[in-house]
């Protein structure tokens, strides 16, 4: 009896253990768009890019008078995000994988919400931020 009650138990922590990380990788990646979004919440800042098949938030940033963008998509199962010059070219294989999803997508609301829903084992989490909140 008390071999049964140990392995019922094991098995009880193992399925919390899988929903916490399950649970955990869903708030981490909008919490990191948001945090990035944040961190370049100016005027004109943010914008949603397309480029072929693939849909990108791309942040404007400026480091030492030269112009940087942040491009956040969705490619090869994964969200991904890809930090180059102004000018460059898009190409989605030079990204770095952030973390695997099964989907990502974006729309805009309005000209200051946006909204960003991302797609683990058949279910949603979606966060709606406002942007220009800090406009210099």
């Amino acid at each position: 009896m008390s071999v049964m009650i140990i392995l019922l138990g094991q098995n009880i922590y193992e399925n919390i253990n899988e929903d916490r990380a399950d649970n955990y990788a869903k708030r981490v990646s909008l919490s990191y768009i948001a945090n990035k979004v944040r961190q370049a919440d100016k005027e004109n800042s943010v914008r949603i890019e397309k480029s072929g098949d693939i849909q990108a938030l791309v942040i404007k940033e400026v480091y030492d008078g030269d112009y940087y963008e942040t491009w956040i998509y969705y490619y090869n199962n994964g969200l991904y995000e890809l930090f180059a010059d102004e000018d460059i070219q898009f190409n989605p294989e030079d990204g770095m994988k952030i973390m695997n999803v099964d989907s990502f997508s974006i729309e805009r609301l309005n000209n200051k919400l946006y909204k960003f829903i991302a797609e683990y084992d058949k279910s949603n989490i979606e966060l709606i931020i406002n942007v220009n909140s800090n406009q210099q």
